[in-house]
């Protein structure tokens, strides 16, 4: 009996001792490292957005269409940090899954869900801002309401409801990737028509729906600032100051436009490269499973610094916030967008955008002689701005009159 007993006790030492032995043969400091940057990772995602969702809510100035959409997108990014994240962190530091078969369905299925809807509401943001600034009509007559903006949300939602569940009904398959240390979609299955549909209609789709947009807006772009300098030119005016204010759009959009574009693929791509290798039946050393699946999750914290941060509307709001020199925060009431120019030649002035956010765009003047009836005066200018949306009027022009900005 004593022996039985002793044996009994051996064994259970052993088992123990084998389980908390990890699979990989990492050492504590590896693994410590890849809990700590994963944690890191989380705080920070966590963080970022959560702040971009009080600006929105503090300043009642961006409470515009796009930044519903922006909002939206911290939404999603808040819930994979929140209710995913933590569940890959615990399986990074345990190297199995310890939750059950289950949960681990149901953790899979949202880190889906959360990942493809926030790729959803990126297409969408691209979209909005392509009617905005290139099919400016379109935009009023269609998209320039909060009725439409909460249906692109809905959709943006629904449609990775429609495209993961399948899963759960026997097309495709949800497991524990022990390389990815996560629940999610069986990549070398038999039939590989569920992740190549899934792959094309959620990543491959909505990275040629991004880069098409931005490409777009910045040939619009910087085709209304040629347009803007060759109108000067006609009208033997010096053309520095249009030439500098083309120039500078220009630069904004087009950094806006490569950061948003680089950042998709950079965050995307290797997933995807993972995937596919394993689709035709290929293997990857798990180091490239592991920064596939790191640099995934990096787009949940670089959306706030993207579609926040960079945007001067949101950096006047975070000042505000944190008391960082308020004399640079003016109150709506004593802020224009605006900044005179010297007189022309023909007694008219140039407007340019002084604080021109990353989601807007100047479009070409209109020039008018001072010598025309008295309500003529003045220069009416077109400006696809964040402030048009902020009165619930689409396509509002603004006049400037004796240095003041009034709305038409």
């Amino acid at each position: 009996m004593d022996t039985e007993m002793r044996n009994n006790l051996t064994l259970f030492h052993s088992d123990a001792k084998n389980s908390e032995e990890d699979i990989f043969g990492r050492s504590q400091l590896q693994v410590w490292f890849e809990v700590s940057l994963g944690i890191l990772m989380c705080l920070v995602a966590l963080t970022g957005n959560i702040l971009v969702v009080i600006a929105i809510h503090y300043d009642q100035r961006l409470n515009t269409i796009t930044n519903i959409l922006v909002e939206n997108l911290a939404f999603t990014d808040i819930f994979m940090a929140a209710l995913h994240m933590p569940f890959w962190i615990i399986s990074l530091r345990n190297g199995r899954w310890i939750f059950g078969h289950a949960l681990c369905q149901l953790v899979g299925l949202t880190q889906l869900i959360f990942g493809i809807a926030s790729l959803f509401t990126m297409t969408g943001i691209a979209f909005n801002r392509y009617f905005n600034i290139v099919r400016r009509n379109l935009y009023i007559k269609y998209f320039s309401t909060k009725k439409i903006t909460y249906i692109i949300i809905f959709l943006t939602w629904l449609g990775p409801i429609i495209a993961t569940t399948p899963q759960l009904y026997g097309w495709g398959k949800i497991d524990y990737h022990a390389l990815f240390a996560d629940c999610t979609c069986v990549w070398n299955l038999p039939d590989v028509s569920f992740i190549i549909t899934l792959c094309v209609m959620t990543i491959f789709l909505a990275a040629a729906v991004i880069t098409w947009c931005y490409y777009t807006i910045y040939k619009t772009v910087k085709a209304s600032g040629e347009r803007m300098q060759g109108h000067a030119a006609k009208s033997n005016m010096k053309s520095d100051l249009a030439h500098k204010s083309g120039e500078k759009t220009e630069n904004k959009v087009l950094k806006t436009s490569f950061v948003v574009v680089c950042v998709y693929m950079t965050c995307w791509t290797p997933l995807s490269v993972m995937g596919f290798i394993e689709v035709f039946g290929g293997e990857n050393p798990r180091w490239a499973h592991l920064f596939a699946y790191y640099f995934v999750f990096c787009s949940s914290l670089t959306n706030p610094f993207i579609y926040g941060v960079m945007n001067p509307q949101f950096q006047r709001t975070f000042k505000k916030m944190f008391r960082i020199r308020e004399n640079d925060v003016q109150p709506i009431s004593s802020r224009t967008d605006f900044k005179e120019t010297k007189n022309t030649m023909l007694g008219s002035k140039v407007v340019l955008v002084d604080d021109m956010p990353s989601t807007s765009i100047t479009l070409l003047p209109l020039f008018r002689d001072q010598n025309h009836n008295a309500s003529d005066t003045g220069v009416f200018v077109n400006v696809v701005a964040e402030a048009e949306e902020q009165s619930d009027v689409p396509g509002k022009s603004f006049i400037r009159k004796n240095g003041q900005a009034w709305q038409k």
